[in-house]
């Protein structure tokens, strides 16, 4: 389970008659700070151009019923999908670039429930992920490593005479990265180790953290870095070993307050005044128990990942997204953040002892993570995110 900080940043015990009272942070928006020095820009720099991001993706949503999916590009340009002259004219209205394509979004979602069931009927194990790309227009499969099965064979066979879609091998297992390791930021009891996520509140007013599923698989016990209580999962769609999704709920003790802000692990905190899915490319940034603070951009959505492998037990994770920013062990369940606006909770990430570094902001070549939407988890339990 990657751990990723306390994405709900600080759950502040209130006080008790035994305890003196521990006065809540202020929260800032130490986003820009860590970002700019990334980008080699002020503070200030970077928050424009976050700015300028985060205003095309509120124009892509007002204008989305008329276009079939877009991302942003390395120019910062909002790309979209459109099929006639009249969404190429409403694109530009909103200040988009429209670009005419053979799929777009929804046809890539069709040809992946396609592909998907010839992977099931096929019998391989050896598929690690499967997911539209959106800039290449294509449809991606993905391979566990080592030789091919006959089964894996006779599928690659069939796949590569599909239009649209792509197959690659990839050269690492996928793991859901639990670290044993005392006094981490969400403790749970027994023995593992992940990082809060976003602190919400359901039926009424009940106060809960949103969390990858599989942090919370079992409803265990949780502790902070202190060993004081926090809570204790109470849901999770996370299946050890079968297919699932990775979204789960930790409730929130009576005597804890869940905040609405993040922790960004350079002694900053940073505001959450919403959520979304945020358009592919978008920045995206991770806190994390294990690697701090790291940043990248978002590069796919509505992945089916097969966790594991090699000979060992697999499980398929579905409805995930995929950014390049860099995770390791111990970064699971917490928070990804664009901005101010809340995207999603770490679920897993290459097994290839990767090293982040902590804190290192930018993302290192070549490194990837899968994250829980946020939006999602959070209309599947009615929960509503607290806010800063």
């Amino acid at each position: 389970m990657l751990a990723l900080g306390l994405a709900a940043a600080a759950l502040a015990p209130m006080q008790t008659a035994t305890s003196a009272p521990v006065p809540a942070p202020s929260p800032v928006d130490g986003v820009y700070d860590v970002l700019g020095w990334s980008w080699g820009v002020s503070p200030a720099e970077a928050k424009v151009r976050l700015d300028g991001e985060h205003a095309k993706a509120a124009a892509f949503e007002t204008a989305k019923s008329e276009l079939d999916g877009g991302f942003f590009n390395s120019d910062q340009q909002l790309v979209v999908n459109v099929h006639s002259a009249k969404a190429a004219q409403v694109a530009r209205e909103h200040g988009l670039s429209p670009r005419t394509v053979a799929r777009g979004e929804k046809a890539l979602a069709k040809l992946q429930r396609q592909v998907q069931a010839l992977a099931d009927k096929s019998g391989s194990l050896q598929v690690q992920s499967i997911g539209a790309d959106l800039p290449t227009d294509k449809l991606q499969v993905v391979l566990q490593p080592g030789k091919q099965s006959a089964n894996t064979v006779a599928l690659v066979k069939q796949l590569k005479a599909v239009p649209g879609v792509e197959v690659s091998t990839n050269d690492t297992t996928l793991a859901m990265t639990a670290d044993v390791i005392g006094g981490q930021i969400m403790d749970l009891v027994p023995g593992t180790n992940c990082s809060l996520g976003f602190s919400g509140t359901r039926n009424g007013g009940d106060n809960v953290m949103l969390s990858a599923g599989h942090c919370v698989e079992g409803n265990p016990m949780v502790q902070n870095r202190s060993g004081v209580r926090l809570g204790a999962g109470v849901a999770s769609r996370f299946r050890t070993g079968s297919p699932s999704v990775d979204m789960g709920l930790m409730d929130i003790d009576s005597s804890n307050v869940g905040r609405g802000y993040i922790d960004n692990r350079n002694g900053q905190t940073t505001r959450v005044t919403g959520s979304s899915k945020a358009p592919v490319g978008s920045t995206i940034c991770k806190a994390g128990n294990t690697t701090g603070w790291t940043c990248g951009t978002i590069t796919q959505y509505n992945l089916t990942v097969n966790y594991g492998g090699a000979g060992g037990s697999v499980t398929r994770t579905s409805g995930l997204a995929r950014s390049t920013v860099c995770t390791e062990g111990g970064d699971s369940g917490g928070a990804y953040i664009s901005g101010t606006v809340a995207q999603g909770m770490t679920s897993g990430g290459p097994s290839d002892g990767h090293d982040c570094g902590f804190n290192q902001g930018g993302n290192a070549t070549g490194s990837y993570s899968f994250y829980q939407p946020v939006v999602d988890a959070a209309q599947y339990y009615g929960v509503t995110l607290t806010l800063g």
